[in-house]
């Protein structure tokens, strides 16, 4: 497990490396190509002793699916990732996919579903599934209109600009910014803007206090 620079969590650990979906911005495989932690990307590997890393008695806001997506987990990796969390509920356990059907331990309180939705069709397709507590539109490639959360469990959307120097890098507009923070106001959806965005939202920057920042601390016992 280690500390991480991204701005809505505190820790990433990675019990899976490997993704297939091949976005053409994805950091985790560029990280993958210099540290070498996998052969092939495109064929995700379970390292089962990471789980032990959970094992930390501080409360932590844990990223287990930097380096994957759990779209690609098989279900055996998925039930020992479930043993682990519930052997140690203090933290806070954060996912992320692209599969906008996939969640994993939702029915736990002390897990948070996220949907990549960086187009207005992804957008739509997460709507659909009342099991995401939040959205990540980072990087955020067009604009997108948030008009499908009425019935949605959905606690907060993350939106974030594209990083790095990928030729055709999508430089979002302020207006795709507020669009979407406008529509999360009317349906009562906390906004995190990572720093990113600092120089396109000037003064209109908004950091909301995160879900699982706030359920941090609370003394849930662990499920036998």
């Amino acid at each position: 497990m280690k500390q991480t620079k991204i701005e809505w969590c505190d820790y990433t650990c990675n019990p899976v490396i490997g993704c297939k979906h091949n976005c053409p911005y994805c950091y985790a495989r560029e990280i993958n190509k210099r540290f070498g932690f996998v052969k092939d990307f495109n064929c995700p590997q379970f390292f089962p002793e990471r789980l032990k890393q959970f094992e930390t008695k501080k409360p932590k806001s844990i990223f287990v699916d930097s380096m994957s997506d759990i779209a690609f987990w098989q279900s055996e990796w998925i039930s020992e990732v479930i043993n682990a969390i519930n052997i140690n509920p203090h933290h806070n356990y954060i996912f992320l996919t692209k599969r906008f059907t996939t969640t994993i331990g939702h029915w736990l309180p002390y897990v948070f579903n996220g949907a990549t939705t960086t187009t207005q069709k992804a957008a739509d397709l997460a709507a659909l599934n009342t099991e995401f507590r939040f959205w990540s539109v980072e990087p955020i490639l067009e604009p997108i209109k948030i008009t499908k959360l009425k019935g949605n469990k959905l606690d907060l959307v993350i939106i974030g600009a594209e990083t790095g120097k990928r030729e055709g890098k999508v430089i979002p507009q302020k207006e795709w910014i507020t669009s979407i923070v406008n529509e999360c106001d009317r349906a009562g959806v906390k906004v995190f803007m990572k720093n990113s965005l600092k120089n396109i939202m000037g003064a209109d920057f908004r950091q909301d206090a995160l879900p699982w920042i706030l359920n941090k601390n609370k003394n849930i016992p662990p499920i036998t």
